[in-house]
């Protein structure tokens, strides 16, 4: 079920949108005024926000502009909603960003048609991007995911494979299901994994003996870098068959003191990167202009050989470009 925030400091007004729109099938969460909805926003990460203009405390303008700066809220779409007709003030909120503008009084079966068309957008987008990263996993060798609460959002067939399972059984496979006490300290990975998800900055690097499907083992390396995924703390990474047994649970960080062909510029901008660190945030860390970052983030990809951030990431993991702690 969709759900959806409703920002307006108007009570009547809210709450027989909110009646309307539970009517409609969709979880519906309410606000009084910006500072409110921030805290609702982040409580409860909606599909879409519906947001008032004119505001106690912190207006629709003010509220849009927080979110934005907040990473597990920025991509949330948003519509204003106000009585104001000028064209100064719809133009106000379309330059912000804003995915529509609905002028109050409104009918609530053109507000539900604004919510349908606006979560079927973000649902395409959505869906495209996920075809895309699936196109880029293939690899025969390396075993491609990312990781949330538990389980594997994306994984490649060849990660499926290395455990003995075909692609579509996978999906119902639990990370703790391949770990098993008999050969590896259970309890000590997934506290270690539940670490690392707690630290926006961390990478993490073991080996275990993994049960694979038939009952026996297989000796594998996992690497992974923690990201931000659909608002939520994530870790995209690497499985490969290794002999390496003597590598134990560690946090990692970016080291620029290996060969490399990536100069100490980029290797900066590349240790960004794989903080997740955006270019705005990149810039101001690195006191470069956007469009230099740009630059190297550009170059890196073409140096390594990457076709997006995701794969950069793991040419990091893969090539070593970390240390322990």
């Amino acid at each position: 079920m969709k759900k959806i925030l409703i920002v307006e400091d108007d009570a009547v007004l809210r709450e027989n949108t909110a009646e309307f729109i539970k009517g409609e099938n969709f979880e519906v969460f309410v606000a009084e005024d910006g500072l409110a909805g921030v805290k609702q926003a982040l409580k409860h990460l909606p599909d879409l926000i519906l947001c008032d203009i004119s505001m106690p405390h912190m207006n629709g303008y003010d509220f849009y502009k927080t979110i934005k700066q907040i990473k597990s809220t920025a991509t949330i779409p948003l519509v204003f909603f106000s009585a104001r007709t000028e064209y100064e003030d719809i133009r106000a909120g379309m330059q912000l960003g804003a995915d529509d503008y609905i002028i109050k009084p409104f009918d609530f079966f053109e507000l539900l048609k604004v919510i349908k068309t606006r979560l079927a957008k973000y649902d395409t987008i959505e869906q495209i991007n996920d075809e895309k990263f699936n196109a880029l996993i293939k690899h025969q060798r390396l075993g491609v995911f990312i990781y949330q609460k538990g389980k594997f959002l994306f994984y490649n067939e060849t990660l499926a494979t290395i455990f003995g399972y075909d692609y579509d059984e996978f999906s119902s496979i639990y990370l703790e299901d391949l770990f098993d006490d008999k050969y590896c300290n259970k309890s000590k990975l997934l506290n270690e994994i539940d670490r690392c998800l707690k630290d926006t900055k961390g990478s993490i690097s073991f080996t275990f003996e993994a049960l694979h499907k038939t009952l026996n083992t297989v000796f594998v390396e996992l690497f992974g870098s923690v990201i931000t995924y659909k608002g939520y703390p994530s870790i995209i990474g690497n499985v490969i068959i290794s002999d390496n047994k003597n590598l134990a649970p560690s946090i990692l960080k970016l080291t620029k003191d290996i060969p490399t062909k990536l100069s100490s510029r980029e290797l900066e901008v590349l240790e960004l990167i794989c903080k997740g660190k955006s270019t705005l945030e990149a810039s101001k860390l690195l006191f470069l202009g956007q469009r230099t970052i740009e630059t190297y983030r550009a170059n890196l990809l073409e140096k390594t050989d990457s076709k997006n951030i995701a794969e950069l990431i793991m040419y990091a993991i893969r090539n070593r470009l970390i240390t322990v702690n």
